[in-house]
């Protein structure tokens, strides 16, 4: 690229001197991984190795003219080569991040309305202070003895699937009587509830703040339990991360033993509970489903494989492929392997995704028609 080319591609902000914002500071991340962590927006931005050496140099006494020159005629161990071009891809990011003192460019369009819709998720808090004393006992009990802890968790859900193949193998009573709809929401807001205190009893276990806690209502209309455990991202083993992500699922397995147990006890008396059994088993399958965006199946997928942000990084590749769009600086140095990764994974997730959206459209379609004949 030519000097002339260059100044035409430099965008005028960064004719200014860049650099991060003062609340922004560089962590050790998930495996070990450079970061940086906005205090006031709570974002983590996961850089590449050549990011991390580049963040020291973003002090505000040059500008990004500046740097972008020094890149033109960077030399490495392959010989003097033209960096600009990934640099200035690389800074771009950053400010659309928002980590420079520089501001990002205003939402337009999808990423507008995808930013409103979040915004309108209303949300009942559970104050940090209180729920962190709540927790802070069974969190010291689990550092003080994790491997016991481990082991006995992976034996509780051992016997609670076995409970549950005993319960779904018996005979079933041949009465029939409907579901127990007050006794299964009941049972099903206070797993989920204990559910998400699971997560966050861990993330005090291993060190990592929790910052909030609640009851949200997704899309206006669906009732969700949640904790807040972004801050996870600090967690360099990836075996700490699964256990995160996977002590919920085990919480809701054990509960659905308890079910079963009692089942097992008394197949007459308790044979409503089949009913709370069926939805229980759905909803460990569904939060299992590493296919789902914000599965518990997901997270633990990501953070065995060492990944963060899997699904947004595989639909940008695969964005990139059918569509042409820009691929940011981090994507653009990919290796071969972690490129089919990603186009496997967005591929196959995007494909059962369009197709639970079909089957749902379609099952509405089948009821409009009902309704209308």
């Amino acid at each position: 690229m030519s000097a002339e080319s260059m100044t035409e591609a430099v965008p005028a902000w960064l004719d200014q001197p860049v650099e991060l914002a003062p609340e922004v500071t560089l962590v050790d991340g998930a495996n070990g991984h450079s970061m940086l962590f906005n205090a006031e927006t709570g974002i983590y931005v996961r850089l590449s190795r050549t990011g991390a050496r580049v963040v020291p140099l973003l002090d505000g006494s040059r500008t990004g003219a500046a740097l972008l020159e020094a890149a033109r005629r960077s030399r490495g161990p392959d010989g003097v080569r033209d960096r600009a071009p990934a640099l200035l891809t690389f800074l771009n990011d950053l400010r659309a991040a928002g980590v420079l003192m520089e501001p990002p460019e205003p939402l337009r369009g999808s990423q507008l309305l995808v930013a409103r819709a979040i915004a309108m998720t209303p949300k009942v808090r559970i104050p940090v202070r209180q729920l962190n004393r709540m927790l802070r006992p069974p969190a010291m009990v689990l550092a003080r003895f994790p491997r016991t802890a481990t082991v006995a968790g992976v034996l509780l859900a051992v016997a609670a699937l076995t409970a549950v193949v005993l319960a779904m193998t018996l005979p079933a009573p041949f009465v029939y009587t409907g579901p127990p709809w007050v006794l299964i929401v009941v049972v099903l807001l206070v797993q989920a509830t204990v559910h998400e205190m699971g997560h966050a009893t861990v993330c005090l276990t291993l060190g990592v703040p929790v910052r909030e806690a609640g009851i949200k209502l997704l899309f206006l209309l669906i009732p969700m339990t949640y904790v807040d455990r972004t801050d996870a991202y600090r967690l360099k083993s990836r075996f700490s991360r699964s256990a995160v992500a996977l002590v919920g699922p085990l919480i809701d397995v054990t509960a659905m033993g308890l079910t079963a147990l009692l089942i097992i006890l008394d197949p007459v008396q308790f044979a409503e509970l089949r009913w709370l059994l069926g939805f229980q088993l759905f909803l460990i399958v569904t939060n299992l489903n590493p296919l789902l965006p914000v599965s518990d199946g997901h997270h633990a997928m990501e953070a065995a494989l060492g990944e963060l942000n899997l699904r947004g990084r595989a639909f940008t590749y695969l964005g990139h492929i059918l569509f042409r769009l820009p691929l940011p600086g981090v994507h653009q140095t990919m290796s071969v392997t972690r490129r089919g990764m990603y186009l496997a994974f967005g591929a196959i997730s995007g494909g059962y995704l369009l197709f639970v959206c079909t089957m749902i459209a379609i099952n509405y379609w089948k009821l409009y028609v009902m309704a209308t004949n």
